[in-house]
């Protein structure tokens, strides 16, 4: 099978998984010779417009950004890079990929096992539903503890 994606968004957060999804990403836009995006979307609340500049005081997405930026230049990569505000990440993400007509998504998923089975998460699963370009699920290895479970 051949991976059809000469612009690739990354979606990231500040988790491990997410800067593996994008490492990943990274070699895949340099083999292919694609157009590497990368965002990172803060989540205003409700009680805040989105027409005002939400910062949260820790800059977390400015910190994210900066440190992938770093990911993306140990592996040779050119990165377009990008902060988002929005009310909810998943319609975010999927609006962009058509916008700027992305060819494919990959996400960075961490394992979630809550009542007997793994879940995606809210924002994994509209990417799946909604987007309108292939989507890559890079989910992180099951913890060890995990996996005696059984």
């Amino acid at each position: 099978m051949r991976l059809n994606g000469k612009r690739i968004l990354v979606p990231v957060d500040d988790t491990p998984v997410s800067e593996a999804a994008f490492r990943w990403a990274c070699q895949l836009a340099r083999h292919s010779k694609a157009e590497l995006h990368a965002i990172y979307v803060t989540e205003v609340p409700m009680e805040f417009s989105l027409s005002t500049e939400f910062v949260r005081e820790d800059n977390v997405g400015e910190h994210v950004l900066a440190r992938l930026e770093s990911v993306a230049e140990e592996e040779k990569c050119k990165v377009h890079a990008q902060l988002l505000q929005a009310r909810y990440a998943g319609p975010a993400i999927t609006l962009e990929a058509e916008d700027r007509q992305m060819e494919m998504i990959v996400l960075g998923v961490p394992y979630r096992h809550r009542l007997g089975s793994s879940t995606l998460g809210a924002t994994p699963t509209y990417i799946l539903e909604h987007a309108p370009c292939q989507v890559i699920l890079w989910r992180e290895r099951i913890p060890a503890p995990a996996l005696s479970r059984g």
